[in-house]
């Protein structure tokens, strides 16, 4: 009977390790997967330089954020760069676009991706810091 609950546990630390690994790989994976379509929509010449990408993705949820910042942005550019992301990557993913329109505030924009739609998020003023 002890060799038995010897091999219990070490099955169970031994899964419970290549669970916790497993999850992780996913999140990875999703990870590199969402940068690479961000990467693919935003890699026009007038964007090179003046963006930063950062993609957070949970272990144990689905749910993904993909946060980009734009120096020098117009409203509309902001908007452009939101439905491009917004049309071609996966559900469900949160998009969040940040720029400084104007001089004295920073602006973002938020859309979540929903299956087959987006739905957009009020923005949030910020002052801008200097």
């Amino acid at each position: 009977m002890d060799g038995l609950a010897a091999v219990m546990v070490v099955m169970l630390t031994v899964g419970t390790l290549l669970g916790w690994m497993a999850l992780l790989n996913r999140r990875d994976r999703q990870k590199n997967g969402l940068l690479n379509a961000v990467f693919r929509q935003l890699s026009s010449p007038e964007l090179r330089g003046r963006i930063a990408v950062q993609v957070r993705s949970g272990v144990l949820s689905p749910r993904s954020l993909v946060a980009v910042d734009v120096l020098a942005a117009s409203e509309n550019e902001m908007w452009k760069i939101m439905a491009r992301l917004a049309e071609r990557l996966p559900y469900p993913v949160r998009i969040e676009v940040t720029g400084q329109v104007d001089p004295h505030f920073v602006t973002t924009m938020a859309v979540e991706t929903t299956r087959g739609q987006a739905r957009l998020l009020p923005s949030q003023p910020c002052a801008a810091s200097d």
